[in-house]
């Protein structure tokens, strides 16, 4: 297999429009990695510039330390599955499969011996002589992997190959992705807006949005860790809680609007020390928020908050529980077997250990390395995440550029 590496990979359309921005990565061989964020954030643009089937604007791609950034994409021993299956309806199974192989006048008997390999991974040995319209959905899924396994490419990529799949098959689609993976031991690059998907199959995962690396990291550092808050909030089900509010003294974070206080631990105190008599953002997951009537509820009565209750969502064996403090919407994540009622009053406590506070203005997260009070001008109000727009001081190339351009402009209107 194979080793990849983007260096400041760019995309811009004509119009200006700035697709991806300086994207670096460096893929290690037989890695899996997911690229993960909604919808317009680059993450198939991204795929696609690696597939060869869009043009890079600047920056470098390699694979296997040799630059292919205007390689053919028949020449750069990869392999892509689509989200729509893309088999010949015609042809059999077996055909589908070998169809690439044959254009290639690859032998026979190396042609059958891949095709059997193949289909024994993905267990359609008993479907080689049907027609696609004989096949499940996700028997077709396979095949369209099989057609990719059997070219022996140096990197597999996959945008979106579940999508049209039932929500019962796309889990056990992804259980299989992921022993083909372990089994064939593939270089594999595989883009989902579905957060669920990326926690789940990927050993590292690039988090996008607007065409930025937002970060990059295991699932549990990611989960745990988040580098801001719409990391935070997109990573994870439901969202994670955000609390805005000030630190009123070293010891106490008021919530917005409302009486609640929340006292810190001692290393949060140290964390915060420059944040006293300035505002922030308190960040706690709903699974780390905890019932009264749960045990351990006692042990941290001082962190203790309540709230009334506005939605209960029952899944099966839990609930989420929403409502909000002040402007800041909360939700509980907890068993079933705690009978909540709507519109009553929901006693919780926040495991402090969980907690992960924000700067509000930089939406960074506030860590040893990045814990020195910063504000920046906000150029947007919070969307609907709380996620606040802000104008960051350093600027990338292409931004002094335009900036450039409209000081000129500018100028010209006023003569």
């Amino acid at each position: 297999m194979a080793s990849v590496k983007l260096v400041k990979v760019n995309k811009i359309y004509d119009g200006g429009v700035h697709a991806v921005h300086d994207f670096t990565i460096d893929i290690k061989d037989k890695e899996f990695i997911v690229f993960v964020g909604p919808s317009g954030c680059g993450k198939s643009t991204t795929l696609r510039m690696i597939a060869g089937l869009e043009e890079i604007s600047n920056g470098d791609l390699y694979i296997d330390d040799k630059l292919i950034n205007n390689v053919a994409p028949k020449d750069r021993d990869i392999a892509m599955v689509f989200q729509s299956y893309a088999l010949y309806p015609q042809m059999t199974v077996y055909k589908n499969m070998s169809y690439a192989l044959r254009l290639r006048k690859v032998d026979k008997e190396e042609i059958d011996k891949r095709v059997r390999e193949a289909a024994k991974i993905l267990k359609l040995t008993p479907y080689l002589e049907r027609r696609p319209r004989a096949l499940s959905g996700g028997q077709r899924q396979r095949v369209a992997l099989g057609r990719a396994i059997v070219r022996k490419p140096k990197v597999f990529l996959m945008d979106e190959p579940l999508s049209n799949l039932d929500a019962k098959l796309r889990v056990a689609m992804r259980s299989e992705i992921v022993r083909i993976h372990e089994e064939v031991g593939a270089t594999t690059i595989y883009v989902t807006h579905d957060q669920v998907e990326a926690m789940t199959m990927a050993s590292r995962i690039v988090v996008m949005k607007d065409g930025f690396i937002q970060q990059i990291g295991a699932p549990n550092e990611i989960y745990r860790n988040p580098a801001n808050m719409f990391v935070a909030g997109f990573i994870g089900t439901p969202a994670m809680n955000f609390l805005h509010g000030e630190l009123i003294d070293e010891n106490t974070f008021k919530i917005d609007d409302s009486d609640f206080e929340i006292k810190l631990t001692k290393a949060q105190q140290e964390l915060l020390k420059d944040y006293v008599g300035h505002r922030l953002v308190y960040g706690i997951r709903p699974e780390n928020l905890i019932f009264e009537k749960q045990e351990h509820f006692e042990e941290y009565k001082d962190y203790t908050f309540s709230y009334k209750s506005n939605i209960i969502e029952l899944l099966g064996d839990i609930i989420n529980v929403h409502g909000s403090i002040g402007k800041s919407k909360i939700i509980l994540k907890t068993s079933s077997m705690y009978d909540i009622k709507q519109n009553t009053e929901v006693k919780v406590a926040i495991n402090p250990e969980y907690a992960v506070f924000f700067n509000e203005t930089t939406t960074k997260a506030i860590t040893p390395d990045y814990c020195e009070f910063e504000e920046v001008e906000v150029t947007e109000s919070l969307d609907e995440d709380n996620i606040t727009i802000v104008e960051t001081k350093k600027k990338g190339l292409i931004s002094t550029i335009k900036g450039k351009i409209n000081e000129k402009k500018n100028k010209k209107d006023d003569k």
